[in-house]
């Protein structure tokens, strides 16, 4: 979607199911562009949900000021999307930039503020160029989840990717059977986390307080991270 132009935002609200079979009905405001979007993005979520044994993904949903939820229903290539997009209001706190800190010393701060400020299980880093730089998990991360997390990030990258700026401002929250990934990009790498379940005001003061820590500092220089297990 990145290469067409944003949602219309004309209207308050737009209501488009997207069936399994791809065809759309109802008007996604963006010349199907999105609802072709969104069948990509779930597609990348429900990788995701495999690869962390999280069960089928039930919901994609954005925080931004042009936010968008999307039910999603059926199992294996059977599926179908039921979305809405709305332009509503998104109060977001003031970044406040932090500067003096090595990026490995940035880095770990912003991870350790993601773990205990969302009460995530892990969460990590990795670069537009694939490159995982950052990560930190608690005890509850098994090693089958440790090994999974780059793979996992190459997905966020292309969830990001996928979707317009004006629709993941803040984050992109995917909801599974078990738990969620919370995926937010910092410039064009991406910071993804998982929980069992994410507070949205919670995830904006977060998000913009990472942001501050990871301003003055280059992530494409950052080390990267061959071994995430013993992160």
């Amino acid at each position: 979607m990145s290469d067409h132009n944003e949602p219309d935002l004309a209207r308050e609200r737009v209501r488009f199911d997207v069936h399994s079979d791809g065809t759309v009905e109802g008007d996604d405001g963006d010349d199907g562009h999105l609802a072709e979007t969104l069948r990509y993005v779930c597609r990348m979520g429900r990788q995701i949900g495999a690869l962390l044994e999280l069960g089928e993904l039930e919901r994609v949903s954005t925080l931004s000021a042009l936010a968008m939820m999307a039910r999603v229903a059926g199992v294996s290539s059977e599926v179908s999307i039921m979305a809405e997009v709305e332009a509503q209001p998104l109060a977001r706190p003031q970044m406040v930039p932090v500067s003096g800190m090595t990026v490995q010393r940035a880095i770990d701060r912003a991870l350790r503020r993601v773990t205990i400020d969302l009460a995530s299980d892990w969460a990590a880093i990795i670069t537009d160029e694939s490159r995982l730089v950052g990560a930190m998990h608690n005890d509850s991360a098994g090693q089958g989840v440790r090994e999974s997390v780059p793979e996992v990030g190459l997905r966020a990258l292309a969830i990001l990717g996928a979707l317009d700026v004006s629709l993941r401002e803040t984050a992109v929250r995917l909801d599974f059977v078990r738990g969620s990934v919370l995926v937010a990009a910092i410039g064009e790498h991406a910071l993804f986390t998982h929980a069992d379940k994410f507070d949205v005001s919670e995830v904006v003061r977060t998000v913009a307080a990472v942001h501050g820590l990871l301003a003055g500092v280059n992530l494409s220089r950052a080390d990267h991270i061959t071994d995430f297990s013993g992160a």
